[in-house]
């Protein structure tokens, strides 16, 4: 073994023991817990094998969280996943300024998530929030946002469409690593705006374009602070989640078998889903 060999390892090492003790040993332990009927007083409690893996498959609660899941997901990418990337669009195409733009788009990431979502809950409030006096105003009778099954995942997922964050930092870098003499060739030739975007930016920057869809995909797989804060799995289950559901017979019912065989599902499905989708990637390419 070279001497570069042996440096380069014992730089790896740190991490690889923090992912060792922190990631690997942890998703051993839940498959552990998983067969038994786990005891909290005196682990591990009953062996039971694979039955907590047929109670999930046969709840409806377990397929109505995964319902939940997908639908707060196809919502979440129609309202908001395009939207960091018009912006980063947007972004890219100013000139004196843009650094101001940049810091605006970040500010809110120095905000807790939990405190942007106790002001999102204000805003909801179907007696005196924010969104009920402007659509009042526009002669739209005031609905109870978190309150009604029909409207809850709509009102989960309505921030998205503000955009902004990391993601529109990761566009714009991805923007400008594109060749600037292939936009202004484009330009002498007369492509517009949209066709510059069409033909020129979208298929260059497409891998991070499939990397934030993949980052998107496992959030929304395991979305759990929003659902938690905003509706705590209502009403009637509306925004019964999957990541809520461990929680709940993790923490409240105190079933940590049963809980973390929900959790190994959850993590297979978006493996699965995960390999699947970079697999379409390399074959399209």
């Amino acid at each position: 073994m070279s001497k570069r060999t042996i440096i380069g390892m014992a730089f790896v090492a740190p991490a690889l023991l923090v992912f060792l003790l922190f990631k690997y040993i942890p998703m051993f332990q839940v498959f552990r817990m998983s067969l038994y009927n786990w005891s909290i007083l005196n682990p591990p409690g009953e062996f039971v094998g694979l039955r907590h893996f047929k109670e999930a498959f046969t709840s409806s609660l377990f397929w109505i969280a995964w319902k939940n899941n997908l639908a707060l997901f196809l919502l979440g990418l129609v309202l908001g996943f395009w939207v960091p990337l018009v912006q980063a669009v947007i972004l890219g195409e100013i000139g004196r300024g843009q650094y101001i733009f940049r810091v605006c788009y970040l500010l809110p990431l120095m905000v807790p998530p939990m405190v942007t979502l106790i002001v999102w809950k204000w805003i909801y409030n179907p007696e005196y929030g924010l969104l009920n006096a402007i659509v009042a105003r526009l002669g739209i009778g005031t609905q109870d946002w978190l309150g009604n099954p029909k409207l809850a995942k709509l009102s989960l997922m309505l921030p998205e469409l503000l955009g902004g964050g990391m993601g529109v930092m990761v566009y714009l870098a991805a923007i400008q690593g594109v060749p600037q003499e292939l936009l202004d060739a484009a330009e002498i030739d007369g492509a517009g705006p949209l066709a510059k975007l069409r033909y020129i930016l979208l298929p260059r920057i497409r891998f991070v374009i499939l990397i934030q869809f993949i980052l998107a995909l496992s959030a929304g797989f395991q979305m759990f602070d929003r659902v938690f804060v905003l509706t705590g799995g209502g009403p009637v289950d509306a925004t019964r989640v999957i990541a809520l559901l461990i929680y709940r017979y993790a923490f409240e019912s105190y079933r940590m078998g049963y809980a973390s065989a929900i959790a190994l599902v959850l993590f297979v499905v978006v493996l699965t889903v995960t390999a699947v989708q970079m697999r379409l990637s390399r074959l399209s390419d």
